[in-house]
């Protein structure tokens, strides 16, 4: 089983240089957002650490928020957010959703529902676990190439493919001629969707989701979202 709990995703944008040519406009920072502290159930990409040097600022950026369903499942859902910084007001770090003014819907683009093995020691990849893990995975990928729309995020998903990686069917994201490695994996497919009909359709739902269109009228056409 693929570690999807070890290494942020950020590390699999250094390994996939490549990747940097597909996503337009992308430039990669050599220092990665630090999530240190949840505020609303965005990540925030602030530095604490050097907090005495923060300046008033706001930024818009898209985040994947990783979301309770109530029932034992979680989802991943694709956010707008306008993350204001004043270090000399209460509250120092704030943010607001602008998804609706995004185009964005607000359905979920990836249902963690499945419970796969691991021989990490603590234990297997809950729906939580994954759900928290891959949301905060693809908001380092979005944050680490400069996207900060849905449009642009799309890139994202037009440079993923499905891979295999230790015996297990992943999406991934790299550079053609590039293969999956255990560095750039995005999630691992449960086994129902791992198999040679249901993979491709996974990736095109996950290129759909992505690309905002889950559950709205987006082209190509809207399907639902993945079921993980």
């Amino acid at each position: 089983m693929v570690n999807n709990s070890v290494k942020v995703i950020a590390t699999s944008a250094l390994v996939a240089v490549g990747v940097l040519g597909l996503v337009s406009g992308a430039k990669a920072d050599s220092k990665y957002p630090q999530y240190n502290m949840i505020t609303e159930g965005f990540p925030s990409t602030v530095d604490w650490a050097s907090s005495q040097a923060i300046t008033p600022h706001e930024q818009i950026k898209v985040v994947f928020a990783c979301e309770s369903k109530g029932d034992g499942t979680y989802m991943t859902v694709e956010k707008v957010v306008k993350e204001t910084v004043d270090p000399d007001h209460y509250p120092v770090y704030k943010t607001e959703d602008l998804s609706s003014e995004n185009g964005l819907s607000g359905e979920s683009m990836i249902n963690w529902t499945a419970t796969l093995p691991s021989n990490n020691p603590k234990g297997e990849y809950t729906p939580a676990s994954r759900c928290g893990t891959v949301s905060a995975r693809l908001t380092n990928l979005a944050y680490a190439f400069g996207l900060t729309n849905p449009t642009n995020v799309a890139k994202i998903g037009e440079a993923s493919l499905v891979g295999r990686v230790n015996a297990e069917k992943v999406i991934f994201i790299s550079h053609d001629p590039m293969k999956a490695s255990s560095s750039n994996v995005i999630f691992t497919l449960k086994p129902d969707n791992a198999t040679a009909a249901k993979a491709p359709k996974v990736l095109t739902q996950f290129r759909t989701g992505i690309a905002g269109s889950v559950g709205g009228s987006g082209d190509p056409a809207t399907l639902a979202p993945v079921v993980e």
